[in-house]
């Protein structure tokens, strides 16, 4: 394959990934961070870079650019600021290799020249992105595997909304320990009810209730267990819409709340930065309101948003592919996963 026609491909997906954030096109973020892996793949690829300054620079310029065209999704973002730290460290273990004494913090004081052209850098970092597809791939999987670890026997577990990392978890879960599972509709999207559909035909006793209800039945809950669509800087969550106020209730009753959530949704954003001046998403109020009353409809404005802030304080553990945490810990993951600075 030629140059011309490689640098032709990766700015190809680049536009459609683009197009995707700008129209809404898509439906998770996983699809997000899969799409942008591929992009990153398909440019390390390519011959439109020399070294490790320029890969890091592009990875930059190109979570900038889809940052733009989707203020709200933070999962292409978070893939791309991590390969800039995964790019580093293969540079730093290429220019280092042989040698008995290195420095390996990659954010010390001495400055590293990474415009030095370095032979397998190439292979090195298609080779991490290799892995972070595989991370991607078993993200659920991962996770699901410390169910048994987290949910005992004959426990009442609520969760809210529909979340495919957490339907997994209540199914491994559901296999060693019989358990029931309280769903909270989550309006106006009432994705709690397809959750519903796919639980009880794992033969996992299951209650649909409203959002109103939570309250008058977390006294009976053992623990709540949702997904995220973020989990923030400081350890709060961008959640779907309606979570807040039920995980105010279970702080009320003093039910613990387990966060899943895979790597790629750790975001080194904090809630109320400057960089991030809108954090929501907002979609058509059909649910909410009956259009056929024009005359109310003239005199009100409704607003759907699609997601809510939920401080760490009502977080009890954080459940990732790569182990649990509190989150207090968050920090340090960051510090692990992203550069500094």
């Amino acid at each position: 394959m030629t140059t011309a026609s490689k640098e032709s491909q990766y700015m190809a997906l680049l536009q459609q990934l683009e197009t995707s954030l700008k129209r809404g096109r898509y439906v998770r973020s996983h699809e997000l961070a899969t799409r942008t892996l591929r992009l990153a793949e398909k440019y390390v690829q390519s011959d439109s870079w020399k070294n490790a300054e320029e890969v890091m620079q592009w990875l930059e310029n190109t979570a900038d650019r889809l940052t733009k065209a989707a203020v709200s999704e933070s999962a292409p973002s978070n893939v791309l600021k991590r390969l800039i730290k995964t790019v580093q460290e293969d540079f730093m273990t290429r220019k280092n290799k042989g040698k008995l004494h290195t420095i390996s913090r990659l954010d010390s004081d001495a400055k590293v020249d990474y415009s030095e052209e370095l032979p397998d850098l190439r292979s090195d970092i298609l080779g991490a992105i290799l892995d972070l597809s595989s991370e991607l791939e078993n993200g659920a999987e991962s996770i699901a595997e410390d169910a048994e670890k987290h949910i005992n026997a004959n426990e009442v577990i609520m969760t809210i909304g529909r979340s495919r990392t957490v339907e997994a978890f209540l199914k491994r879960a559901a296999k060693v320990n019989k358990l029931e599972v309280i769903i909270v509709k989550c309006g106006p999207f009432y994705q709690g009810k397809d959750l519903a559909k796919i639980l009880s035909k794992s033969k996992i006793k299951t209650t649909v209730v409203n959002d109103t209800a939570a309250f008058s039945l977390m006294s009976r809950v053992d623990k709540i267990v949702i997904g995220t669509h973020t989990v923030l800087a400081n350890g709060g969550l961008k959640a779907i819409a309606g979570c807040h106020q039920i995980l105010l209730t279970s702080k009320y009753f003093n039910v613990p709340v387990l966060v899943l959530a895979a790597s790629y949704k750790l975001s080194p954003e904090y809630p109320f930065s400057a960089e991030m001046k809108i954090t929501n998403r907002f979609v058509s109020p059909e649910e909410l309101i009956d259009y056929k009353n024009g005359q109310m409809i003239d005199n009100v404005q409704v607003y759907a948003p699609v997601f809510d802030y939920v401080p760490p304080e009502l977080v009890s553990l954080f459940i990732f592919n790569m182990g649990s945490h509190a989150p207090s810990y968050i920090h340090r993951l960051l510090h692990d996963t992203y550069t500094q600075g």
